[in-house]
């Protein structure tokens, strides 16, 4: 006799640094805020390359779910329990192809395409983050039952502050936050301060600071914690984004729960969180011409500007809500609960 119980969530992941370790800390805690229980079990990242020299971790006698990302080894799925698998953004798109290393195609290709794929066939069920997201993960995989939950933003923490003034020398602030990587168009950031010329200030936030060759017209600010990442966005004018390749945005989506308009390409989900002419101003990828006329238009124009950050702030605290997203998790969770007779323990 099937026995019905609440949803109790357990996140086997690899610590790898990147924004899918923010997203499953974030479910993690929305999912307590619940009164669900839900636990991480931490894997060091030689986990995603060296899988046997990590010992598998049991699952918890408690857990009848087992949430994962789509790149983590089989060796580290339990056995017997419902697997959910998030994709954030597929390496294995051809879009995103010309953005990778050889070094890196080469890992992408030999390690984690086979893995990939049999992770999004095999799971219980599939979840990504855009709408993008999943037409490329059902082209690769030929899967068809594919959920879309957009990743959310605290919109109590990332807020806009009256109080906070933004540049101080006169001039219009951007700020741009992302890794020091061609996907994120650091490459194009020394010929767009050049596009822009006087009247303009561009903060950078990501990578390491130190060893970074100065660009006239931009202060570098390396890693930055999430409360001087708040300040950034709250004291800049408008954000602006370089990314070529995009599966969600998060950038952009934050910067809008702060109240400020959103400048940059048009690339993969950008544009499900942007909204171009009414969050922000979006051109082709790589078309600094084109995205340096946008920054001067909004620079000179503040009551669009505003108006463009105020609706952004809307957009990003309805559309993008935790409650909506927690919501379509815990309503996967709940249609694969296993019954308590039929559980099994272990790893493979």
């Amino acid at each position: 006799m099937s026995v019905r119980r609440e949803p109790a969530i357990w996140f086997p992941a690899i610590r790898a640094g990147t924004g899918a370790d923010i997203f499953t800390e974030r479910l993690c805690d929305g999912l307590k805020a619940r009164g669900l229980r839900a636990e991480i079990a931490w894997l060091p990242h030689r986990a995603e390359y060296l899988p046997w020299s990590v010992a598998a971790p049991r699952a918890p006698a408690w857990a009848n779910v087992v949430h994962v990302n789509s790149w983590l080894p089989r060796r580290f799925w339990p056995v017997g329990l419902p697997v959910v698998v998030t994709v954030h953004h597929l390496v294995h798109d051809p879009a995103y192809h010309p953005y990778r290393s050889a070094m890196q195609a080469a890992y992408h290709e030999l390690l984690i395409r086979r893995r990939e794929l049999n992770a999004i066939r095999d799971a219980a069920a599939v979840a990504t983050v855009s709408d993008y997201v999943r037409a490329t993960v059902a082209s690769f995989s030929g899967r068809k039952q594919i959920a879309v939950i957009h990743n959310w933003v605290d919109g109590k923490k990332f807020s806009p502050d009256p109080c906070v003034s933004s540049s101080s020398n006169g001039g219009f602030r951007l700020f741009m936050a992302g890794s020091r990587s061609r996907r994120k168009g650091i490459d194009l950031l020394p010929a767009f301060a050049n596009e822009l010329g006087p009247g303009f200030e561009i903060r950078h936030a990501g990578g390491r600071q130190g060893g970074v060759q100065p660009v006239v017209g931009v202060t570098e600010l390396g890693r930055v914690s999430e409360d001087e990442l708040i300040r950034e966005y709250r004291a800049c004018d408008a954000v602006v984004s370089l990314s070529r390749y995009e599966g969600f945005g998060y950038t952009a989506l934050e910067a809008m729960a702060c109240g400020k308009p959103v400048v940059g390409f048009r690339c993969g989900a950008i544009d499900e969180v942007v909204v171009d002419g009414e969050t922000g101003l979006l051109c082709g990828i790589d078309d600094l011409d084109a995205l340096g006329k946008i920054c001067r238009r909004l620079a000179g124009d503040a009551p669009m500007a505003c108006t463009f950050g105020q609706a952004g702030r809307g957009r990003a605290t309805s559309i993008f809500a935790e409650v909506r997203a927690i919501d379509a998790y815990m309503t996967i969770y709940q249609s694969l609960m296993v019954n308590d007779e039929g559980r099994k323990d272990g790893c493979e």
